[in-house]
């Protein structure tokens, strides 16, 4: 008999002549007996069981026996106390207790209390303080931050690969064809390599916060203690006691380098260990006829068979087939077993080289029969149970897929109630509902359209709930036949239980020929090609990287252990084959089934996947667009743009309330001088917020429409100086160069405004991801992680290493802020016979990112309108920037809901903006013409004209008329001059 202690509640159940107590708590713990003679097993942790030991020559059945299941890290351990004997299981969390009451005969033998009826009594201990808690916790806080930078890092690869071919060809941003070829050849290298590092990055994670449990022993937890905690409380001592002016910047810095190290060595022993299991599997599996005595070519034969049994599991045709099956059916191989499949899906692939042709040219066998391939969880033995105690309606609601191979009970006194079965149709079908529905209410806010709602939940409905509906009906339809078949006196019959199985068959499998075929065509094209043509391109950088990821990627791929097992059996039938002689203990028995069920076939490697697809797919559609047009696209090759419609006799007077401080710049912003244009001095109007913005809009347009806007906006006072940057673009041989920008001159006092233009090509937008994107990535991991504000003074750094390992100098030469760079220096040089008194930089998105760069580079004065920020990216760039570099000369205006100008982080000063724009339009707020308005609403326009989309377009309200025409009329009569100005720019 099994006793639950009060935080448990039990259920029995019956089946292969195996009694198995399931108790229900935060784990599941099976306890497993034998029916005929008393035998037990006990399990704990996450649905696993224990396989019992044969106790049939046992002279005394009451005796109980325990062996421990390689699902269980640490295996039982058996204590004397006070008259007891206690098995302790060993969770994560928990302790789990069996205890069992032991008397003595008058010989000294021990038996169990209650003759031939075992009494065991069954509890729960948290034996974790929180101070252990909280060091878990730190522990994870540091490794979810080092394995976001991972991504970072995974990310900028596939950036680099594209942006690496318009940089190192014979002429600038011109890509010869055969190069694009052998970038998309890196592709599936680059995949395969990058998710298997970001799976083993997150099991990483878990590993760490269980203390290091997969290679648990005395040097990995003094290891730990010193890479987690000894080292960086020393390191921020030392910094401490030297009075250094980042002790936490060094302190965390120093904690990430060693955790990098960490999880180098981690990674490099787990797939040491995968390649032994591998191999010693293949040794004992499919053993040779006659042993090799020499160990080198006795190797060489092991590794081939290895190679072929994996290639075979990957080229293999596979159809997957679902059992809907109870009671007596119940199996361990179905396909085998005769039983009819309610579903069977067979891939694209699978029926390809299923045809006859691949036959007839000996490409492929057909199975005959099909031989079934074993999944993930089938091989490490875990089958959940579902019980009327069990079971939760948030369990089920959370369990996605997993709970179709749950083993749901219908019969006994735990069998699963009418309302507990019900519920779980409810929820199953639900959480579909509500996730179709939630998908089309977003849609329906973004206001993409009737034809895009209807079209999406038609989708969801024929294949999402339709197949859930008739698989539930299905279910519930057996459930009520095992109900009315099996009573709940029958508590002892073993066929009151269903469960919906899918298994994997092999239906045909290529010839050991086209094994080999296919890894030198893989070896040839997917590595060597890739990897020679990055070093003619002189990628260097990520050359190497290309090559590390490779190596290891096709030892991941060629001698998978997995794949072994799938074709054999599972790691209980593997594990007879040895021995503790062969030295594979019960550690590495566990160790075994974490790496081959936990890391390397984690089901997270498929949501990397899609990410990483998703990534791909951006940067491939942002690089082909590019391709398709000019890269340099001046403003007057660019498509027409919507009319500039200024008028002049209507002002903004400002807000009644207060206004934004920055509207009026000053402090080496301004325009010194007292000139004047119109009716105001220089500078009291030069050094409105709203004249920079509307000069960086000006950056787009070609010069003949800028003569005319600066006429309306600033009288005959600023030109646009198109001579002066063509001729210097030519003599510094940087006309072919996407970049783009104007310079504007005021001769009255001798000053000069350089304005950027923003993203206009897909090259521009190429920039972005370069500048940015690892910002970006590295800010949502940081929001994204709690106390993530911690590590905010070592992210440049990071960002820097990962910029080293990945950015070759050719790639950082052709960046756009060089040139601007450049650009800056040479007017303040003097160039062609400038001498501007003031110089000043403005820009808008793109333009205003790197208006901040090069102004922070140049100590020049620097106004951005919804810029990225070069705060975190500052150690990235060439020369890198100082944060008071930053700070003196940089100023950003930023609109509310502008997750653009967000990247990168904010320079100390900024100005955070009121957008007019509606919450379902994402981008609205980054308009640099918005801000233009928004400027000139709140800060009123100060003699300046009103632009006539503030009102039409942005929904401001309309200024005061200050003449004889309604505001309308003067629009009308601006529209009719532009054309007449402007006839070849249709409306």
């Amino acid at each position: 008999m099994v006793e639950t202690f009060p935080s448990f509640s039990k259920s029995r159940v019956k089946m292969e002549d195996v009694a198995v107590d399931v108790a229900k708590d935060d784990s599941q713990v099976g306890i497993c007996s034998s029916s005929g003679n008393g035998e037990l097993a006990a399990s704990a942790e996450n649905d696993q069981d224990i396989t019992p030991r044969d106790m049939s020559n046992n002279a005394n059945a009451t005796d109980v026996d325990y062996e421990s299941h390689f699902s269980l890290r640490i295996p039982i351990s058996s204590v004397r106390f006070r008259g007891n004997m206690l098995r302790v299981i060993d969770t994560d969390h928990d302790q789990i207790i069996l205890k069992q009451q032991i008397t003595s005969n008058e010989d000294g033998d021990n038996h169990a209390a209650a003759g031939n009826h075992n009494n065991i009594l069954v509890k729960r201990v948290a034996p974790n303080t929180y101070a252990q808690r909280s060091l878990r916790i730190a522990y994870t806080l540091i490794t979810i931050i080092f394995v976001g930078f991972l991504f970072v890092f995974c990310c900028q690869v596939f950036l680099f690969i594209f942006i690496a071919l318009p940089t190192n060809t014979d002429t600038i941003w011109s890509i010869p064809g055969i190069n694009i070829v052998e970038a998309l050849l890196s592709i599936p290298v680059l995949l395969y390599g990058l998710t298997s590092l970001m799976t083993m990055g997150c099991a990483f994670v878990v590993d760490a916060y269980r203390g290091g449990a997969l290679f648990r022993s005395t040097a990995v937890e003094i290891i730990y203690m010193i890479v987690f905690l000894i080292a960086p409380i020393t390191t921020a001592m030392i910094c401490l006691f030297s009075r250094t002016a980042e002790p936490w910047r060094i302190t965390a810095l120093t904690w990430a380098i060693l955790i990098l190290i960490t999880f180098c060595t981690w990674a490099l022993v787990v797939t040491y260990r995968e390649l032994f299991a591998c191999f010693m599997l293949v040794d004992r599996c499919f053993p040779d006829e006659e042993e090799e005595p020499n160990k080198f070519i006795q190797f060489v034969l092991t590794a081939n068979k290895a190679l072929l049994i994996t290639q075979k599991r990957r080229y293999s045709g596979v159809r997957r087939q679902r059992y809907l099956v109870a009671g007596e059916d119940l199996t361990s191989n179905y396909t085998e077993s005769g039983l009819t499949p309610v579903e069977s899906r067979t891939g694209c692939f699978s029926r390809i080289i299923s045809l006859k042709c691949f036959s007839k040219l000996s490409m492929f066998d057909t199975v005959e029969p099909p031989h079934r391939l074993i999944e993930s969880d089938e091989m490490r033995g875990i089958q959940p149970i579902m019980t009327k105690n069990n079971w939760s309606m948030q369990k089920y609601w959370c369990s996605g897929d997993s709970h179709t191979n749950t083993l749901m009970v219908s019969g006994g006194p735990f069998a699963l109630s009418d309302e507990q079965m019900k519920y779980s149709v409810i929820c199953t079908l639900a959480s579909v509902f509500f996730a179709t529905l939630l998908f089309i209410a977003f849609l329906v806010w973004m206001e993409l359209g009737i034809a895009i709602y209807l079209l999406v939940a038609t989708i969801a409905l024929l294949c999402c709930v339709c197949p859930l509906v008739r698989n539930t009906r299905q279910m519930h339809k057996m459930y009520q036949q095992l109900k009315e078949e099996y009573t709940d006196e029958e508590v002892d019959d073993e066929h009151g239980y269903f469960v919906t199985v899918w298994e994997k068959v092999i239906i045909s499998e290529p010839k050991p020929w086209l094994c080999y075929a296919l890894v030198l065509f893989e070896v040839a094209f997917f590595f060597v090609w890739p990897f020679v043509s990055m070093v003619t391109l002189r990628n260097y950088n990520v050359a190497v990287v290309f090559f590390v990821l490779g190596f290891f990627n096709f030892l991941w791929r060629f001698f998978d252990a997995s794949a072994v097992l799938s074709t054999t059996g599972t790691i209980s039938d593997a594990a007879e084959l040895f021995h503790e002689s062969d030295g594979v203990t019960h550690a590495r028995k566990h160790r075994l089934s974490e790496i081959v069920g936990g890391i390397i076939n984690n089901k997270g490697r498929g949501v990397w996947t899609w990410i990483f697809v998703f990534v791909l797919l951006v940067v491939s559609f942002m690089f082909s667009a590019s391709q398709s047009s000019t890269a340099n696209i001046t403003a007057e090759q660019r498509g027409p743009r919507p009319p500039i419609l200024l008028v002049n006799d209507f002002y903004y007077a400002g807000v009644d309330n207060l206004a934004y401080p920055t509207c009026k710049l000053t402090k080496g912003f301004e325009f010194p001088g007292a000139a004047i244009l119109g009716s105001q001095t220089v500078k009291n109007i030069s050094s409105d917020l709203g004249d920079y913005s509307f000069l960086s809009a000006m950056a787009y347009e070609k010069e003949a429409i800028n003569n005319y806007t600066l006429k309306e906006w600033f009288g005959e006072q600023v030109f646009d100086e198109v001579d002066y940057v063509k001729r210097w673009r030519i003599d510094s041989e940087t006309q072919s160069h996407p970049v783009y920008f104007k310079l504007f001159s005021i001769p009255q006092v001798n000053s000069a405004v350089v304005s950027i233009r923003g993203s206009e090509t897909m090259f521009d937008w190429l920039a972005n991801l370069h500048l940015w994107l690892a910002s970006g990535v590295a800010q949502l991991v940081k929001w994204l992680t709690p106390f993530g504000w911690v590590f905010d003074p070592i992210i440049p750094d990071l960002l820097d290493i990962v910029n080293r390992v990945i950015e070759s100098a050719e790639i950082k030469q052709g960046s756009y802020y060089i040139i601007t760079t450049q650009f800056v220096n040479a007017v303040r040089s003097g160039y062609g016979g400038a001498n501007f008194t003031n110089l000043f930089l403005t820009g808008a998105s793109l333009g205003g990112g790197l208006a901040m760069i090069s102004g922070a580079q140049t100590a020049t004065p620097t106004v951005s309108i919804s810029g990225p920020g070069p705060l975190l990216p500052r150690k990235v760039f060439s020369p890198p920037l100082t944060i008071e570099s930053i700070d003196k000369n940089v100023f950003n205006f930023i609109p509310q809901r502008d997750y653009i100008a967000r990247l990168g982080g904010r320079p100390m000063f900024y100005q955070n903006a009121i957008c007019s724009a509606s919450s379902n339009n994402l981008f609205g707020c980054h308009s640099m013409w918005r801000s233009v308005c928004e400027i000139n609403y709140r800060c009123g326009s100060n003699g300046r004209p009103v632009p006539c989309r503030c009102v039409t377009q942005f929904k401001y309200p309309k200024p005061v008329q200050n003449g004889t025409q309604t505001f309308e009329e003067a629009c009308q009569e601006a529209n009719t001059t532009w054309y007449e100005m402007f006839p070849d720019d249709p409306n």
